[in-house]
């Protein structure tokens, strides 16, 4: 074995980490369509026998996993259709309208928490106001501070 070849005692096979490593130069990697030019999708090192897609198992769950990562564009989409096909289940019947008024009551206070976390975050109620179509005198009712009034405990009654 060449001196510069030294094995360090860990595993074989490509270094384990969170993110795929930097593709290989044009010249290193095998054309698809030569012998053995299936690469792995996660690694893009070449692909063992009877192997499809990745070259072991854990790359495979980091891959998957990393392909089902949600856009925040799409999750929004999503929930619109779980709430339009609520509302439409909700007028069917007397028992599922209250379920989902239940639903809107839920979202709007989960709605005032995230506009509390922003304002301690140092948004001010015009950058709410802004992102949400209306004026800053609307979010403030909306969303303003409710003051926390502590009236101690009751007096006796007598004058003095």
């Amino acid at each position: 074995m060449p001196p510069d070849a030294k094995r360090t005692g860990g595993p074989p096979g490509p270094p384990v980490t969170d993110s795929p490593p930097p593709s290989r130069s044009s010249a290193s990697t095998i054309p698809p369509g030569a012998p053995g030019g299936r690469e792995c999708a996660w690694c893009h090192g070449e692909l063992p026998k009877g192997r499809r897609r990745f070259c072991s198992d854990l790359h495979r769950i980091r891959g998957q996993k990393a392909e089902r990562r949600y856009d925040d564009a799409d999750y929004d989409l999503g929930v619109r259709r779980l709430v339009r096909a609520q509302g439409r289940r909700a007028g069917a019947d007397l028992a599922m309208f209250a379920m989902f008024a239940e639903s809107v009551d839920y979202a709007r206070a989960r709605l005032a928490e995230a506009a509390a976390q922003l304002i301690a975050q140092g948004y001010s109620y015009g950058d709410i106001a802004r992102e949400l179509g209306i004026t800053r005198q609307a979010a403030w009712k909306r969303f303003g501070r409710k003051p926390e009034v502590d009236a101690g405990t009751p007096e006796s009654g007598a004058a003095g």
